[in-house]
């Protein structure tokens, strides 16, 4: 108590000094607080656009090598011709299975069965690429969202009936209940019958998409039964690459893929907005820190008197060292709990201006409590460090010498 006494007093006589350094921490804290709600807010936003309604891991069959047709001689492969299938697609063909031992693990929320493959929408003079998707629907709509996002007809496929894209149906002239023929590379045709009309957000999706039931895929495919894909999604898009790895293990006939490794570009960029929410932290606690130790320096100077006096009536040396580091503590932990509360306000003052300015389909920008916790208490720990130093110092001085010298 006697060291809290004491360090109170020392902040209190010198009011300018101390809400000057007051304002510093709770300006830099701010500024961290709001930048790095803001990065966060962003990636988030990058997040939910771009791996939100798509597949977080993927199922396929691996790629088929060229295999060499004679058998080996000496241990040496004899290679006068070589079979590589190139062009094909091998399917799963227990894919019925393989989802059951999905589901029992409980650790997908979306198991989605794909029949993918392309093709040409043929109408009069025109030919279209198109990408032909054969989805159980439900699981499609889960995982894609695509019954919010029918701007005409139904939500449904099945018999000869197709959910196509806007811009397919507008480049075709198509409406509710007119027909397309589709061909595929193996050359089969079919006619079908536009069922509903979509609209997913991207130009290249409703440009090329053409939803048909699952079992129609399959056999327009010729898979008998078997799938091309198997996509997944499960409740933390960062733990996808771990759950590949661990796919890999348990079923090695497949290629698991995760959303990491078919968009790094999309990871480089959200590790570099890190990086640069780290650096910017870095430095804000930097100045904290550093304008602590200087104010402590000086308060040492100031105060020199009151120690040698503080230390000839009897008070301890580590006791002098604590009233200094208390005062650290004290002014880390008001500035940062300041600093979080102006954090905050700036980032409401962000969101109403910006939503009087018409931004309302800007991304949200969320107030983290844990992050300002963790603000808190890294700030207050810097100020109690900050003051090691002059704390030091103070505990040095020789009260005899302070007190002669005046």
């Amino acid at each position: 108590m006697f060291n809290l006494h004491v360090a109170f007093r020392f902040l209190r006589e010198g009011r300018s000094q101390t809400a000057l350094i007051l304002f510093g921490i709770t300006l830099g804290i701010a500024v961290q607080v709001f930048l790095n709600s803001l990065i966060v807010g962003l990636q988030r936003n990058l997040i939910e656009q771009t791996v939100g309604s798509s597949p977080h891991l993927t199922a396929s069959m691996p790629d088929l090598v060229p295999s060499p047709l004679l058998p080996a001689e000496d241990g040496k492969p004899v290679l006068t011709r070589v079979v590589s299938n190139e062009g094909n697609v091998k399917p799963i063909r227990d894919g019925a299975f393989l989802i059951d031992q999905l589901r029992k693990t409980r650790a997908f929320t979306v198991i989605n069965p794909v029949a993918r493959g392309s093709g040409f929408v043929l109408q009069g003079n025109k030919s279209l690429p198109i990408v032909l998707q054969g989805f159980d629907l439900e699981a499609a709509d889960r995982l894609y969202e695509i019954r919010s996002r029918v701007t005409s007809g139904r939500f449904e496929v099945g018999g000869n009936k197709v959910l196509v894209g806007k811009e397919l149906a507008a480049k075709l002239r198509l409406d509710i209940g007119g027909s397309l023929r589709i061909t595929v590379p193996s050359g089969a045709t079919d006619l079908f019958t536009v069922g509903g009309i979509f609209d997913l957000e991207s130009q290249p999706v409703n440009e090329t998409w053409v939803v048909i039931s699952l079992a129609r895929a399959q056999i327009l495919y010729g898979l008998e039964g078997g799938l091309t894909e198997i996509e997944l999604q499960v409740d933390d898009v960062f733990s996808a690459a771990r759950q590949a790895k661990d796919l890999r293990r348990s079923f090695d006939g497949l290629q698991w893929l995760s959303w990491q490794e078919t968009n790094a570009a999309l990871l480089s960029a959200l590790r570099s907005q890190s990086s640069s929410s780290y650096m910017i932290q870095l430095f804000v606690l930097l100045s904290v820190t550093l304008g602590i130790a200087s104010v402590l320096a000086v308060s040492v100077v100031q105060k020199s008197r009151q120690i040698g006096i503080l230390k000839a009536l009897g008070t301890r040396t580590r006791s002098v060292g604590r009233i200094f580091i208390v005062q650290g503590a004290v002014l880390g932990l008001a500035g940062s709990l300041l600093g979080t509360l102006a954090g905050w306000g700036l980032i409401k003052l962000f969101m109403t201006l910006r939503t009087s300015a018409g931004g309302a389909g800007l991304f949200p920008i969320r107030v983290e409590f844990g992050a300002l916790a963790v603000s808190v208490a890294v700030a207050t720990a810097a100020g109690t460090l900050a003051a090691f130093l002059p704390a030091r110092r103070a505990a040095r001085l020789n009260p005899i010498e302070v007190i002669r010298n005046g």
